[in-house]
């Protein structure tokens, strides 16, 4: 089975120029040709674009996954620096909640006092 480019965008859920920025940049495979030119994509195309696009979408930035195609061990690491600043705003994040329970307690705190 093989997919245009449009095809592959719309089964990847991108865009076409999407897919040719991922191109450019090395990060996606260019595939074969037909005879007409139109390039024929594979699954193992719609694989690496989905990887591509999750890493991405979990703030990965485009130039480490290009760094990641290289090794496992370069994505492992990519995947730890990104856990541990995930963990980092989590924490940052909590913190801010609970500064905001404070104020509010004192606002309510406040406003019991003046009825």
């Amino acid at each position: 089975m093989a997919w245009s480019t449009r095809e592959l965008a719309e089964r990847a859920g991108t865009t076409v120029n999407t897919i040719r920025h991922y191109h450019r940049l090395g990060l996606l495979e260019e595939p074969e040709r037909e005879y007409n030119g139109y390039k024929q994509y594979e699954v193992h195309h719609l694989v690496s674009l989905l990887r591509i696009r999750r890493l991405a979408g979990l703030g990965v930035p485009l130039s480490q996954i290009r760094d990641a195609r290289a090794g496992a061990d370069s994505t492992q690491q990519t995947m730890r620096e990104l856990d541990a600043e995930l963990e980092k705003n989590i924490r940052r994040l909590e913190e801010s909640r609970a500064d905001i329970a404070a104020i509010q307690k004192i606002a309510e705190d406040v406003d019991d006092v003046a009825e």
